[in-house]
Parts: C-alpha cells; sequence; structure tokens
C-alpha cells in the first residue's frame, strides 16, 4: 500500500466502533498512521459525514459523540478544504461511475495527492473500479 491513503468516512466510523465488520483493518490503518508509517489525508467532509453518523447510533450518548470528535481532531490528520479542481474532478468521476458526490470527494482527493482511496463499501469499491487507487479496507494487508 502507498504510504499517502485517503480513508472515507466507512473505514474511520470503525475506529470509533469496534464492534463493526472490517474495524481491526480500519484500526491497523489507524496504527499505521498514529506509527508513522503512512499519511492519512481528508476532506473536511469527514467531519460532517462521521458526526452525523454518530449522532444516529443509539447506543451512543450526546458526551460520547463529541469525544469522538474531539478525538478525530485531536489525531492531527491532514484535513483538505474541496477546491473547485476537486469538486468539479467529483462530479465527473461520481457521473462516470454511478456513485454519489460525496463519495467521489474523497476519491477525487486521493487522485489528486497520488494516494490510495481506502473504502469498507463494497458496492463502492466495484462502482470506482475504473480507478486503479480505490482499495477495499478488506484487501488492505498491513498499513
Amino acid at each position: 500500500m502507498d504510504t499517502r491513503v485517503v480513508p472515507d468516512s466507512s473505514v474511520v466510523i470503525k475506529w470509533f466502533r469496534q464492534g463493526e465488520n472490517l474495524a481491526e483493518q480500519a484500526l491497523a490503518l489507524r496504527a499505521g498512521y498514529l506509527d508513522g508509517r503512512i499519511q492519512l489525508s481528508v476532506p473536511t467532509l469527514l467531519a460532517y459525514e462521521l458526526t452525523n453518523v454518530l449522532r444516529y447510533k443509539e447506543d451512543l450518548t450526546t458526551v460520547q459523540v463529541e469525544e469522538a470528535v474531539q478525538s478525530l481532531y485531536d489525531m492531527g490528520l491532514v484535513w483538505v478544504v474541496p477546491s473547485a479542481t476537486m469538486m468539479r474532478r467529483a462530479a465527473v468521476m461520481a457521473r462516470e461511475s454511478e456513485a454519489t458526490v460525496y463519495d467521489a470527494t474523497f476519491a477525487a482527493l486521493a487522485e489528486s495527492l497520488q494516494a490510495t482511496f481506502v473504502t469498507a463499501d463494497e458496492r463502492l469499491v466495484r462502482r470506482l473500479a475504473a480507478w486503479p487507487f480505490v482499495c477495499f479496507l478488506g484487501d488492505v494487508s498491513e498499513a
């Protein structure tokens, strides 16, 4: 795997919900970042998506959601504000792959950084199969 990775929300959520499928692989990716072996970059969209998903988890209190969000920011990830160029590319990728612009934003960021885009969404991996930098979390062997 490349040393530059763009994980999407389906991966990052597993850092906070370890009971989920593929949580071990997601945690290994996070450990690779925390150990300095890989660089993680994310679009600012991740903050909205993650907070929204956690908000709807009935087993989490509001305080737990707040703590999860704070810990995400405390990790020191590289947060990227989408540029017009990146969003134009996301629109093209979304149209060509029948994906959402939200999902394509992560892929467009990875493409612009020459990074690997990692998702736990198998359907999205199939939709974005035309791009060789797209990787299914279950196929990540060592972060």
